[in-house]
């Protein structure tokens, strides 16, 4: 697969990109109760491309699932926004520790989140991978929500913390 980072402009309120992001981070606040906003030291939307018989991504978290308490201003939820989809229903998103397969159809919202309210990480059944696709391509766009997040202490900065 191949990626991309897309920074949205949220001083555009013209941009369909921004309105969209903006009604993404809302959703995601009213069904999480997590105190995300786009405009804030977010993560750029990453979109990703399967274009070759074959391409996949393999199974990973995308934030700490070790059980453990949450580090402040780390990832706490995921979507995908599956832009397109690959021939045969194939390039499903696998969820590989719960046993759970999403086969998504153009335009599905999958939203999964890794904090829960008594703020400990998932202990790996987010882990997910997307599947090997076996024709056409698979678009999807993926954005990554963080508490704790702002302009002048941006997701970069928080990841370069949490590394030292």
């Amino acid at each position: 697969s191949y990626s991309s980072n897309i920074n949205i402009d949220y001083d555009n309120r013209t941009s369909v990109l921004t309105r969209i992001s903006e009604k993404q981070y809302a959703l995601v606040r009213d069904l999480t109760g997590y105190d995300v906003h786009g405009n804030l030291g977010q993560e750029p939307l990453n979109a990703v491309l399967y274009k070759n018989i074959g391409d996949e991504y393999r199974p990973h978290c995308d934030g700490p699932c070790n059980g453990g308490l949450y580090p402040h201003g780390s990832r706490l939820a995921t979507s995908i926004v599956y832009c397109r989809t690959a021939d045969g229903g194939s390039g499903q998103t696998s969820f590989t520790r719960s046993g759970m397969m999403v086969s998504p159809k153009q335009y599905d919202f999958l939203l999964f989140a890794y904090r829960y309210e008594n703020f400990t990480m998932d202990n790996g059944y987010t882990e997910h991978s997307g599947c090997p696709i076996s024709g056409g391509k698979k678009w999807i766009g993926t954005q990554w929500y963080r508490e704790g997040v702002e302009d002048d202490i941006s997701w970069n900065i928080i990841d370069d913390i949490h590394d030292m």
